[in-house]
């Protein structure tokens, strides 16, 4: 799947390490890490600042 970041969803300015992108044209979201790879995919955005909120501490 061809990826386009979008802007950082909000949840991201909490931790400036990981950022929560929106895969276009889809229902998934993705949490990167500082170096820009891939953490994980969830399907809701909650699930991904979760993600972020639990890596952060």
């Amino acid at each position: 799947m061809p990826r386009k970041p979008k802007e950082p969803a909000p949840a991201a300015a909490a931790e400036p390490g990981y950022t929560i992108v929106k895969q276009t044209k889809s229902r998934w979201w993705e949490v990167r890490g500082p170096d820009d790879e891939l953490v994980c995919l969830t399907v809701y955005r909650k699930g991904a600042r979760e993600v972020v909120r639990r890596l952060a501490t």
